[in-house]
Parts: structure tokens; C-alpha cells; sequence
């Protein structure tokens, strides 16, 4: 079964984390620099099956968006 992997953006690191084969627990996987997260990325893609990508969202304390989400939007797309 392919994985699912999270990906925590931020400006400076990108945080990774992964689901096992069989998507039951998820783990770390790595922190990447921001600058190198794609080549990361394709670098993965070519060893592991992912079924899907999970952004994780930032917001503040009272689910407004966070300054740093700005940043968030351009990644995804």
C-alpha cells in the first residue's frame, strides 16, 4: 500500500514525516531546508509510493492564520 507523507513547511526547514506501508502509524522522516525540499522530494518519490500529501496549515492559537501562511499557499502550488 503506498504511503502518505506530511510535510510541515516552514521558511527556513521543512519538516517530513511519513506513514508506514500500511498507514497506520505515522513518523518522522526528516527536516530539509526550505531551498531543498523539492529535490528532496523527487529524490523520494522515485524510492517510495506516496498516495498522497499532507500540508499542514499554520494558524494562530485562535485558528486565524498565522503570519507564516502566506508562505504555505505558494508551496502547494
Amino acid at each position: 500500500m503506498p504511503r502518505i507523507l506530511a510535510i510541515d513547511y516552514g521558511q527556513k526547514r521543512v519538516g517530513l514525516a511519513v506513514t508506514d506501508s500500511e498507514q497506520i502509524i505515522a513518523s518522522g522522516l526528516t527536516t530539509v531546508h526550505a531551498k531543498d525540499v523539492m529535490s528532496y522530494l523527487k529524490q523520494y518519490l522515485t524510492k517510495e509510493t506516496v498516495s498522497a500529501f499532507v500540508v499542514g496549515e499554520a494558524k494562530n492559537l485562535d485558528n486565524t492564520p498565522a503570519g507564516s501562511a502566506r508562505f504555505i499557499e505558494p508551496f502547494v502550488r
